[in-house]
């Protein structure tokens, strides 16, 4: 929206800078997106809020520089010089839809000389974006933005009866509008009529039909109030957004509109370009009636936090254009018709708040009535976060619907659908979060980022009968490298085994007991042999490993993907370790080298098992795999490595040897393995 500092200066005295201005406006809500020099004058691109269509003109923005610096609102001088003939007798309005149309107001004006405008009003047009077609039309467009409320001027002897009906379109009917467009109606859109057709779509454009051309000579102006819904659907239906649309579907004044026309007969008159006819054809069948609110000085000082003085009140509410009466503990106030949006007491407060300036309003904390308390899980909900980050991952926020394809692909559960949604990619809520990280990944990867780590807390969505459930899950995506090559150490690609330390990481803090890593049963959308599931006991707490490769070529995404997912809810249930302590041996640990032939399909996991707790043995691992055509069919070589330690006496040969001799024992008899010779 862009306002001229001229005319504002018609309505109020501005003796601020235009900088000034413009903090101050912008400090009330009415934000100053920009400020230019326009021919020696200054020119404000204002970003008005829809809700606020009384501000959209000069006059509407002058009021409410006036209400900021507490002076006079002037309005501008109407003076029309009419003719004696009554303009009822030349034509007529009535309105059938009622609903949609309060009301009509119609001026009529003779022997019009159509022409060029005034260079002043052709000035301030053309600075304010607005093209200058002719006299009349331009006398519409200057009132629009002077005034806020849209205007049509008809050519009264091309009206058939000279007369104006406002009601829905017929089936059948269409109108020639003014960009030359022929509009198939329906009874969803409200028409105005001549005695015969549509010769306008009410509130958007008028027709080709009975536009004002060279040759007009008699002129029926219009100044009514539509119903914002019916314009808005007129306007989407058609694609026609016009200056005069963009108000009335926001909300006009209509108690603007009688003034309006006379501003329009009032500059016809001083401009000598046509005869006035007598009066006004004000069709208003219903009048309106608008509540009366109440206003209240201790909700005032309850809601802002300062007591505002009931003068600064009433002040304030006088210069927006409020009339407030006031009582004992307060203000009745009756809404008025140019805003629309002011309707409850917390309205006015808003007002009142900004107005009187949200910089004189200390910032204090509302009075709690109880203790608060600690949230759930709090604890292990930062302890999880801050090894995530620790680990390299940079926490995102998902988004919490996917498409019914990802549904089915990746979760377990069925998804919920949604009635109304944003697309169809996004038609059900996520019962899986990994389709939402692997599409993080793939735009960080697509724009050129070679090592990617991310991590986010979300939550799924499940429906079990009647029940819905939201369960907590941290997701881990990487892709990329694990470093960066340096000057003297090559890049390392991220690896299953990166994200198994990860996850392993991530539980250690927690009570969970014994763990284990099972290879087997894993979700389908993992690579099968390079994925697994962390168990504890019967319970799932993660499932981990590299994305199928063809969900990723899918992606066009040319690097292994590994992602995590960690279920919050089952992880913060064992709670987290004690902290404790131990005391320290004071002699050294003995190993033992065991080359071991192990068949395939034997994890060392199932060796870990077989070995037990074995009387002072401080730990098992595997040292070196080796698989090849020197190893009989159906096995692979392990060197495994063991450790015993005691805490105050030392080991003995014999003692290690017995404590060998066991280890071999228990391989063999439990998992077949043999040593290798």
């Amino acid at each position: 929206m862009l306002l001229l500092l001229s005319w504002l200066r018609d309505f109020v005295e501005i003796r601020e800078s235009p900088r000034e201005l413009a903090h101050a406006l912008t400090m009330a809500g009415m934000a100053v997106d920009a400020i230019d020099d326009a021919d020696g004058d200054s020119l404000f691109e204002f970003d008005i809020t829809s809700n606020r269509p009384d501000a959209m003109n000069h006059r509407g923005m002058a009021r409410e520089i006036a209400s900021i610096y507490r002076r006079p609102l002037r309005r501008p001088a109407i003076n029309v010089a009419e003719s004696a003939i009554p303009a009822s007798t030349r034509a007529a309005v009535e309105i059938e839809d009622t609903d949609s149309c309060l009301r009509y107001v119609g001026r009529v004006f003779e022997d019009v000389r159509v022409q060029p405008s005034p260079d002043w009003m052709r000035r301030r047009l053309e600075l304010c974006g607005v093209r200058s077609i002719n006299n009349l039309a331009d006398l519409t467009n200057y009132v629009l933005l002077e005034m806020g409320q849209p205007t049509h001027a008809f050519d009264l002897d091309t009206l058939a009866g000279r007369r104006i009906i406002v009601r829905r379109a017929m089936e059948g009917e269409s109108l020639l509008t003014l960009d030359g467009e022929r509009r198939d109606l329906t009874p969803d859109q409200l028409a105005i009529c001549d005695g015969r057709q549509p010769v306008a779509l009410a509130g958007v454009m008028g027709g080709a039909e009975t536009e004002i051309t060279s040759e007009t000579r008699n002129v029926l102006l219009e100044a009514a109030w539509f119903r914002p819904a019916m314009v808005r659907n007129a306007s989407r239906r058609f694609k026609l957004f016009t200056e005069a649309s963009h108000r009335f579907e926001r909300g006009a004044d209509w108690g603007g509109a009688v003034w309006a026309a006379d501003r329009i007969a009032s500059l016809l008159s001083e401009t000598g370009c046509g005869t006035v006819l007598g009066g006004r054809i004000d069709c208003y069948p219903q009048a309106r009636s608008l509540p009366v609110m109440r206003l209240e000085r201790e909700r005032i000082r309850r809601l802002l936090g300062v007591s505002v003085d009931s003068g600064d009140v009433e002040a304030i509410l006088t210069s927006l254009g409020f009339r407030p009466v006031a009582d004992g503990t307060g203000w009745s106030v009756p809404a008025v018709s140019h805003r629309l949006d002011v309707e409850r007491e917390i309205d006015l407060i808003e007002e009142i708040a900004r107005i009187y300036g949200f910089e004189k309003i200390p910032g204090t904390l509302p009075p709690v009535g109880i203790a608060p308390v600690e949230a759930r899980l709090v604890a292990e909900e930062e302890r999880m976060r801050a090894d995530a980050r620790g680990l390299g991952y940079d926490e995102t926020i998902g988004f919490s619907f996917i498409s019914s394809q990802e549904s089915r692909r990746f979760g377990s559960a069925t998804g919920i659908k949604l009635r109304n949604p944003l697309s169809r990619l996004w038609d059900v809520m996520r019962n899986s979060s990994v389709p939402t990280m692997v599409r993080a990944l793939e735009w960080n990867l697509k724009r050129s980022q070679p090592h990617v780590r991310l991590a986010e807390f979300g939550r799924t969505y499940e429906k079990s009968g009647r029940d819905y459930r939201e369960p907590r899950v941290l997701t881990l995506g990487a892709s990329g490298t694990l470093r960066p090559r340096s000057w003297n150490d090559a890049a390392r690609p991220f690896g299953y085994y990166d994200m198994k330390a990860d996850v392993a990481t991530l539980l250690r803090p927690f009570a969970t007991g014994s763990l284990r890593f099972d290879t087997k049963k894993v979700p389908s959308y993992y690579r099968q042999g390079h994925a697994s599931s962390v168990r504890s006991g019967k319970d799932i707490l993660a499932s981990f490993g590299e994305l199928e490769p063809r969900i990723t070529r899918e992606r066009k995404i040319r690097t292994p993907v590994f992602v995590a997912e960690i279920f919050l809810e089952r992880i913060y249930g064992f709670g987290l370790r004690r902290p404790g302590h131990r005391q320290l041996p004071r002699v050294p640990a003995v190993s033992r080298d065991f080359s071991l032939l192990v068949p395939e399909g034997v994890e060392f996991e199932s060796v870990v098992e077989a070995v037990g707790a074995m009387e002072a043995l401080k730990s098992v691992e595997p040292a070196e795999v080796f698989r090849g055509a020197k190893l009989p069919p159906g096995y692979y070589s392990l060197l495994l490595r063991a450790s015993w330690q005691r805490l105050e006496k030392s080991l003995t040969d014999d003692e290690v040897n017995a404590f060998a001799d066991t280890l071999r024992s228990a391989l063999k008899t439990k998992l077949g393995i043999k040593p290798r010779t």
